[in-house]
């Protein structure tokens, strides 16, 4: 499998330098670490800044304060078409719980920028009163080119949510099943065979939702064709 892994920004500094992607081969990890959109010209941010991560000290987490705020990697879009497998990871933490709402909260998620309370590929989201949801509640969307993007393409935990408190969260799909964890807990499972995952030319977004978090350690890991 073919991985590559987002590091967030380690000083308030690193964010205006914002995320170079170096990309290598299939034994390597891709890195975001320094640099600017100009020169990679596959990553873009607005309204986020790093703020101190689930070690207590240092500053290796991003804060997501409003619907404004996201970064958003085309590098990352690119990687997730035709892909045969995924996993995706990070730490959470929620500021407050969101109100009751129809809209699930995107947390990590591939979409256009023009229908972003909507991922039209897949989603790792907060939801409160969406798809059913009576408590906030995580939950992960996955579509493929016959479905469309629904409560009834999602997994749902069942786990609470706690606020202020870092929670790792887990999504992978290797063809045939894709599963959610929380705290390494598999918290939901289903069936979804497809051969591939849709091809697009969509950025994955960080944030763009109406919830306020913080996210620590994301990777992102693809096997594609």
């Amino acid at each position: 499998m073919k991985k590559f892994k987002i590091l967030l920004p380690k000083f308030a500094f690193a964010l205006i330098a914002l995320l170079a992607l170096y990309c290598t081969n299939s034994a390597k990890k891709a890195e975001i670490a320094g640099g600017t959109s100009e020169e990679t010209n596959t990553i873009a941010a607005n309204a986020v800044q790093p703020v101190v991560g689930r070690d207590g000290h240092s500053k290796t987490a991003l804060a997501f304060k409003n619907s404004n705020s996201y970064v958003a990697s085309m590098e990352y879009g690119g990687k997730f078409s035709v892909a045969v497998a995924f996993e995706i990871s990070a730490w959470f933490k929620i500021d407050s719980l969101p109100q009751k709402s129809p809209v699930p909260h995107n947390l990590i998620g591939k979409f256009s920028a023009d229908s972003a309370a909507i991922p039209s590929e897949f989603s790792l989201a907060l939801l409160n009163g969406a798809c059913g949801t009576e408590a906030p509640a995580f939950a992960f969307f996955l579509t493929d080119e016959n479905s469309a993007f629904a409560c009834e393409r999602a997994l749902l935990s069942k786990h609470p949510v706690k606020a202020g408190l870092w929670t790792f969260v887990e999504a992978k799909w290797d063809g045939r099943y894709l599963t959610l964890y929380q705290d390494g807990v598999a918290v939901a499972r289903e069936e979804r065979i497809s051969a591939v995952l849709p091809y697009s030319k969509l950025p994955v977004y960080l944030g763009k939702s109406q919830v306020s978090f913080a996210i620590d350690g994301l990777s992102l890991n693809t096997e594609a064709l």
